[in-house]
């Protein structure tokens, strides 16, 4: 089941990669107003180190489309040291600055999600990197994921809250 972002009002949440990504390239208004609940404790969010991994390399490419003429992934495998020693210190200085956010708490991916990965992956046909947030999720007890990703949709248990 898919709901509006702005009608979540549960108190646990956990967020899928592109919301911090559209709070920090500033593109969606509503995921600011979300993030401002979450900085103010009305909501306690939820993510990965998964999701960082993710964030920042969605980064690194946008500040690489940012700067750059022609394809991001082409120049960052033409020239990767290069953009790296250029983009790397704004993408760092962002996940730091979003990892100490106010009620949002990272945990982490551990051995035994592996399996609620496979699992997910052949019972709900979610590509891995999903399955693995699932399993996150799973194990931690949350239900409710804000994420732009329909795929989640395809998991009963699940409701997603979208921009």
């Amino acid at each position: 089941m898919t709901l509006p972002l702005r009608e979540f009002r549960e108190n646990t949440i956990y967020l899928d990669t592109m919301l911090p990504y559209a709070l920090l390239r500033g593109i969606d208004e509503e995921v600011k107003l979300f993030f401002e609940r979450i900085e103010g404790g009305e909501i306690q969010a939820y993510t990965s180190v998964l999701t960082f991994d993710e964030l920042a390399y969605r980064l690194i490419l946008a500040l690489v489309r940012d700067r750059y003429d022609g394809s991001p992934l082409d120049l960052l495998r033409k020239r990767e040291e290069h953009v790296l020693e250029e983009i790397a210190p704004r993408v760092c200085a962002a996940l730091e600055e979003l990892s100490q956010l106010p009620n949002l708490n990272i945990v982490e991916v551990t051995v035994s999600d592996l399996s609620g990965m496979t699992e997910a992956m052949g019972r709900y046909h979610l590509r891995p990197r999903d399955a693995l947030h699932y399993a996150v999720m799973s194990r931690i007890g949350c239900s409710c994921i804000a994420s732009t990703d329909a795929h989640f949709d395809r998991v009963p248990s699940l409701t997603r809250y979208a921009p």
